[in-house]
């Protein structure tokens, strides 16, 4: 239903000296069908098929070998892009070599409307070597234009990372942040990602059932993500998330639940303000500082519904 207006975004960029490689994941509806049409009329899109349902981490990293390009940026197949988001990234990045990757904000919106902005990312050189110095997570945005070559040399999107018997994809829980923490090393040649702050596409944020298993796994794939870093920073090896996971005392694995269920409760938090529903909206912001009053904190500075300009 969205993958058309998509690539109809995409396509209509100011920057027109640019390829749109698109990767059907074993859908089964008509999107591929969407594409090809699309395709035929635009020698710029190019659509692949993986032969069977891989899952992000393997789809994105399929992007990454098959893209032609140095530079690259992912873009999901409900989101809109605004005429400049191609051309504003590429000529922040080339206003400066030492450049790993350009972000920029994002606007909230679903079929009710917009639902305001969302701030993530260093916006200045300094912002983001105060996070490198003190070892934390870089959050930005996937939609980041990015030296496809960096990526390779770090890994890409990492596969197969603890495989079980319950079907768990741990590779496609943040996967985008894992890669951006391992790029974020090249810190140490005085190399940074820097955002814009502007929000120069729209993000949809649909309605709908959270699975609280979703949550707990994203925590924790962001736990172990600090943890390699911090490993990798200190000269160390990094821990498998199974060692990491098997390291965890009962005092750490509770204070772990406190935490998943504050990410839990603003998760639901963000569906009731998307369905205008203010009762729920206020009851889960207390469940969520009740359990985690920093998230709140870190939350209001990232996130507002203020209109930009």
């Amino acid at each position: 239903k969205t993958v058309g207006d998509t690539l109809a975004t995409l396509l209509a960029q100011s920057y027109i000296n640019l390829a749109v490689l698109v990767i059907d994941d074993a859908s089964t509806d008509d999107s591929a069908d969407v594409v090809q049409c699309i395709a035929k009329g635009d020698p710029r899109v190019r659509l692949l098929f993986n032969d069977r349902n891989r899952g992000t981490a393997y789809t994105r990293m399929r992007g990454l070998t098959e893209a032609g390009t140095d530079l690259v940026m992912f873009f999901d197949s409900d989101d809109l892009a605004e005429p400049d988001l191609v051309s504003r990234l590429v000529y922040k990045m080339l206003g400066d070599e030492s450049i790993l990757g350009v972000s920029c904000y994002a606007r909230y919106f679903n079929d009710a409307g917009d639902l305001g902005i969302q701030r993530i990312g260093p916006t200045s050189k300094e912002a983001f070597f105060d996070l490198y110095r003190r070892c934390k997570l870089v959050f930005i945005l996937p939609v980041t234009l990015f030296h496809r070559q960096d990526a390779l040399e770090v890994g890409g999107y990492r596969l197969g990372i603890m495989p079980n018997d319950e079907g768990i994809r741990y590779e496609d829980y943040s996967e985008d942040v894992d890669l951006w923490c391992r790029m974020s090393d090249f810190g140490a040649q005085g190399r940074y990602f820097i955002t814009i702050p502007e929000p120069l596409f729209r993000y949809r944020k649909l309605s709908g059932s959270l699975s609280a298993r979703n949550v707990r796994l994203m925590q924790l794939k962001m736990r172990w993500i600090k943890d390699c870093l911090t490993l990798r920073r200190a000269g160390a090896p990094e821990r498998s998330l199974a060692h990491y996971v098997a390291s965890r005392s009962w005092f750490d694995r509770i204070n772990d639940y406190r935490s998943d269920l504050a990410a839990k409760f603003y998760k639901l938090a963000g569906f009731a303000y998307s369905d205008r529903n203010y009762f729920k909206l206020g009851v889960y912001l207390a469940l969520t500082g009740l359990f985690s009053p920093k998230l709140i904190r870190q939350k209001i500075k990232t996130q507002t519904t203020r209109p930009a300009g």
